[in-house]
């Protein structure tokens, strides 16, 4: 994927120069260097370029490259607590107190619009193309791309709801509001005027969407450059999680059990899981399903600011360590540290070593052996046990050695993730046998044991507590990892439960809980621009 990357600097060098050349001859009405409809795209190999926006918006500073987890789901559903708090924006995320305002909520609003209007974008030029006089290797290239345009923007919507939606209907919230659903880029100010869709109607065009790519995606990519577009399994994996959100526990089995039998991933092995989010990881593993592919430096400057192709995340949960001359130092802006219930709430299970990094461990960076130190924060009066977020915080160099652009991949969605919803299903059905088994995989590998033959850690309950069980297992499986569990706690509408079992205190004070603490407000900057919406039920526009 890296390769159309630069393709795309070309491409917009080559906008400048024939829009350059056009100028210098703006009388000249039949000017064929100009770039318009009738000359591209003309060629499938133009939609390569349109395609790849794709995977740049979802890696770019907004989402992935930086702020979806660390200035978003990792502060609300308390994965993180502040190590600096002189911002606003965090401060009202950790206390479960914000307001349409908040301008980096703004940021995942359009960091994901972006990708459906680039999604939208490549199925309307699609639409122009003689696919019948296509040869077969061209035909197959166009179908690929038009199915990876189809995930891409129903992933987009997806992740829209799981953040600005009013609910899910699996509790009955199907009927509120849900985010704007366009399917055509608008050309007009006034085109763009309008209301949200229902949370159903939203998920009913998400569901099309997976099954118009699903039929058009391959079942792998043997390419090692394609390995990050999306499999008919990636599809599959998706959609059997929206029919789990959706209270469709039967759908949720097939398409999630088809998955487990036939796509041919499996559990890694305890010793490669253990570094499978550090930077000797495994690139595109047996277990990766949907994989952001990463690359350390920035080509010029700082990070995604500077046109780097890695992530910036880790900069924002980098390591304080202490060097051999017992100098402390903090490898990158070290903002969020891992929360310290976390420490708590894990235990003995081995996963907390994983999801986080304990000060007195010994670190090698470079020739220089390191001692991770307890996390700096900027309060004195807030005493902190201190430990840092490992997964996806590179541990043998500092940030600043790439530049703050880091090139550990990200999973948006893995086989672990699919048993756990699986199970999840199960045991909804009333099929406890499976929903046991497929959850105690999960934790059997994640304390070294075989996957397939029980063991002493193995989960026995049934019920309720079963249930709960299950839901207990895809924290310690899944924090530090995405926005996984802030889906979850909105979804079984539990975060109040978590806050005052667990997360009662913050760095800048005590969560403040209300329903309307499970989903974001719009924007306000996006209400203003669209006077057809109506902001989210419990939030005002300030």
């Amino acid at each position: 994927m890296k390769k159309y990357l630069k393709k795309i600097a070309y491409f917009l060098t080559v906008v400048i120069v024939f829009g350059n050349s056009c100028a210098d001859s703006f009388l000249n009405l039949e000017d064929t260097s100009t770039l318009k409809p009738e000359n591209f795209p003309t060629k499938v190999e133009d939609l390569e370029y349109l395609i790849t926006s794709c995977y740049v918006f979802v890696s770019d500073f907004n989402l992935y490259g930086k702020r979806v987890m660390a200035k978003g789901s990792f502060v609300t559903d308390h994965t993180v607590d502040l190590a600096f708090t002189e911002f606003p924006e965090w401060n009202t995320m950790a206390t479960n107190n914000l307001s349409s305002d908040n301008e980096w909520l703004e940021t995942l609003w359009f960091g994901y619009y972006k990708m459906v209007n680039a999604s939208n974008l490549v199925l309307e030029v699609a639409g122009r193309f003689d696919v019948e006089n296509m040869d077969q290797k061209s035909q197959t290239r166009f179908e690929q791309i038009t199915g990876e345009a189809y995930f891409w923007r129903a992933w987009a919507y997806q992740q829209l709801l799981q953040f600005f939606g009013e609910g899910y209907p699996c509790n009955g919230d199907g009927g509120k509001q849900g985010v704007v659903l366009f399917t055509e880029n608008q050309t007009s100010i006034q085109a763009m005027n309008i209301p949200r869709s229902t949370v159903d109607e939203v998920y009913t065009q998400v569901i099309s969407d997976y099954k118009a790519a699903e039929s058009r995606l391959p079942d792998k990519w043997d390419n090692i450059t394609d390995m990050s577009r999306p499999t008919k399994y990636s599809v599959k994996s998706f959609l059997g999680q929206v029919y789990l959100f959706q209270g469709n526990y039967d759908l949720t089995k097939t398409e999630l059990k088809n998955v487990i039998d036939n796509s041919g991933k499996s559990l890694l092995p305890f010793d490669d899981y253990a570094k499978m989010f550090n930077e000797d990881q495994i690139r595109f593993n047996n277990e990766s399903i949907q994989e952001i592919n990463f690359k350390d430096h920035s080509a010029s400057g700082w990070g995604n600011w500077g046109g780097g192709e890695g992530s910036m995340h880790a900069m924002v949960i980098s390591l304080c360590v202490e060097h051999e001359n017992g100098d402390p130092d903090q490898v990158g802006w070290s903002n969020l540290f891992f929360h310290d219930a976390n420490i708590d709430r894990f235990g003995n299970d081995p996963r907390l070593h994983i999801a986080a990094l304990e000060p007195g461990t010994k670190l090698q960076f470079g020739n220089e052996e390191v001692t991770v130190m307890k996390y700096i924060i900027d309060k004195d009066d807030y005493d902190v046990r201190g430990w840092a977020v490992k997964k996806y915080n590179p541990l043998t160099y500092s940030t600043y050695a790439v530049e703050v652009s880091v090139g550990i991949n990200m999973y948006l969605m893995r086989l672990a993730d699919v048993y756990l919803m699986y199970a999840e299903a199960c045991q909804a059905t009333n099929d406890e046998g499976n929903a046991r088994e497929y959850l105690n995989r999960v934790r059997r590998r994640a304390f070294n044991q075989p996957v397939d033959t029980p063991s002493g850690v193995d989960i026995t309950s049934s019920g309720t507590q079963l249930r709960d069980d299950i839901r207990e297992e895809r924290f310690l499986e899944l924090c530090a990892e995405g926005i996984q569990h802030w889906v979850d706690v909105c979804r079984w509408k539990t975060l109040d439960k978590e806050i005052n079992q667990w997360y009662k205190m913050t760095a800048v004070g005590p969560p403040v809980y209300s329903s309307s603490s499970l989903y974001y407000p719009i924007p306000k900057a996006e209400m203003e621009r669209n006077t057809a919406m109506t902001q989210s039920e419990g939030y005002i526009n300030r």
